[in-house]
């Protein structure tokens, strides 16, 4: 299962301000659930977290040549 945010390498000049989300179809499935979560009224907020960080959504490898993993996600519903 790949769900992978990443900050995209700035070019020179630039600051690292683009994110790029990565996912394969079982990714997609299991982000669809968490949002399902937010749309049900069933939670406020989910965190996705790879490993290291004690969760089992998020990918510690970058998928994009030389971008930054973002090892935690919050999603909040407002």
């Amino acid at each position: 299962m790949i769900i992978s945010f990443e900050l995209k390498k700035p070019q020179s000049g630039e600051t690292a301000d683009e994110l790029e989300v990565f996912l394969d179809h079982a990714g997609l499935e299991s982000l669809l659930a968490q949002l399902k979560f937010l749309q049900d009224g069933r939670t406020e907020h989910v965190h996705l977290m790879a490993e290291s960080w004690g969760g089992s959504h998020l990918n510690e490898q970058p998928q994009g040549q030389e971008n930054t993993v973002i090892h935690h996600v919050t999603i909040l519903l407002r």
